[in-house]
């Protein structure tokens, strides 16, 4: 059945994004029946879809399982003789410096959008821009923001990846929490410092009853900033964590999770994910995609009546939701196949693909509002939820990251939490994250 097979579909992208530390699909305009006109045309018919080749793709960040479900039936169709071979980095000598040694690069790669960097390092990735332009795929499809975030990691701003994915944030709710205390659920479009959402935490954040008002993942909401703070000066390589901004974050999430009662800090965790899923003793919790747990859940008889509102806002950023992060097709620069792998992304970033991968509950990355519309349709536990409200948000401007951003993220995030159970100020906990950072930084450096 449709749900059932969308259902295993969501749940191996959710185990494949856990897997590369997260947390859609745009392009070729053929499918959507946009071709840029009858040079678009001629450029279509010209191309050979029919052509013999063999293509390695390298695949970091979906299982073997969608890998062969729901990506390769998309290739075999469209190119019936092209053969893919998949290589999976798991395996024994698959690591990129392992093939760079054996020369058996990847002529197609699939992976987050912070594994770019040290690929772009290496020299591995082609431009796909001019590429595209003389087959005439329309990049005008993608939504914009998402290819300035991809563009911004070349400090040529180069296009080394087509986005395929979106790693989406909202703000659960637990509906059985507010019903049992008499709180109105939460709206769209509420600010983290809203009188409406402070007051809706005081009611909520229930101690005697064991009963948190909010918690946050805290990988997601710092790791991909809604105020576009840079972890690390890509020139400099070093640490930029002690900005203002970093302090108001924590500073606010910090004030937030204890409001209306002595929550004991000791309590509060990074990710808050256990909290509102399994203990369901959390009343708001500012997360990622995890539907297809939640599905789940659902199917087994354990469910529980939640719902999403978009995430609050920064009022210095009204309306602005967390920066762009999510999986990539990229093209090899070396073998000489730029041309069939960029005509293969675009067709795995079409519009077709893309409304089957939207009921398959992975984010759109298209403007195509049929597209966008389609996200969690092929779920039917779905339609009675909020999912439009994951598309309020505008995408802000992305930072340029670097290939130490995970490691100072992570830093960052454990002195966020020392500050929220009220170890130490966020000064000096910002303070000790730059040292931690910039030392860290000197080490790898150093082991070159």
């Amino acid at each position: 059945m449709k749900t059932r097979r969308s259902h295993k579909a969501g749940l191996l992208l959710l185990s494949a994004f856990a897997a590369i530390g997260a947390a859609g699909c745009g392009g070729q305009p053929e499918v959507q029946g946009k071709t840029g006109g009858e040079d678009g045309k001629a450029a279509e018919k010209a191309f050979d879809y029919n052509q013999t080749a063999t293509l390695t793709m390298y695949n970091p960040t979906v299982s073997p399982d969608y890998y062969k479900d729901y990506i390769l039936p998309h290739i075999k169709k469209k190119f019936p003789n092209v053969t893919i071979e998949h290589i999976n980095p798991s395996d024994p000598g698959n690591g990129i410096d392992n093939l760079i040694s054996a020369k058996k690069l990847p002529d197609i790669y699939l992976m987050a959008t912070n594994g770019i960097p040290n690929l772009m390092e290496k020299g591995l990735l082609a431009n796909i821009e001019p590429i595209a332009k003389t087959n005439k795929i329309d990049l005008t499809v993608f939504e914009e923001p998402m290819l300035q975030s991809i563009r911004g990691i070349s400090d040529k701003g180069e296009l080394l990846g087509l986005p395929w994915t979106y790693g989406s944030t909202a703000l659960f709710y637990n509906k059985d929490i507010f019903d049992r205390y008499g709180v109105a659920y939460p709206k769209s479009g509420m600010t983290w410092d809203s009188p409406e959402l402070r007051d809706m935490i005081v009611k909520l954040n229930r101690p005697q009853d064991g009963v948190k008002g909010i918690m946050f993942n805290l990988g997601n909401m710092l790791g991909q900033n809604q105020l576009s703070l840079p972890f690390v000066d890509p020139k400099t390589e070093k640490a930029l964590v002690q900005a203002e901004g970093f302090k108001r974050i924590i500073d606010t999430f910090a004030s937030l999770y204890k409001l209306g009662g002595s929550v004991d800090p000791a309590d509060f965790d990074s990710s808050g994910q256990k909290a509102f899923i399994t203990k369901r003793n959390v009343a708001l919790w500012a997360g990622n995609a995890v539907y297809p747990m939640l599905i789940d859940l659902e199917k087994k008889g354990n469910g529980f009546n939640w719902d999403i509102v978009s995430l609050p806002t920064f009022k210095e950023a009204s309306g602005v939701g967390t920066q762009y992060f999510g999986a990539v097709w990229s093209v090899s620069a070396a073998n000489g196949k730029q041309e069939l792998a960029t005509q293969i992304i675009a067709l795995l970033t079409s519009a077709e693909v893309q409304i089957e991968g939207g009921g398959l509950i992975r984010f759109p990355t298209l403007k195509d509002p049929v597209v966008k519309d389609s996200l969690g349709k092929g779920e039917s536990f779905l339609q009675a939820k909020n999912m439009k409200a994951l598309q309020l948000n505008k995408i802000p401007a992305a930072t340029t990251p670097t290939k130490y951003d995970g490691t100072a993220a992570g830093i960052v995030v454990g002195k966020a939490v020392e500050v929220i159970r009220d170890q130490k100020d966020s000064n000096t906990a910002l303070r000790e994250a730059a040292e931690e950072i910039d030392k860290k930084i000197a080490d790898i450096r150093g082991a070159k």
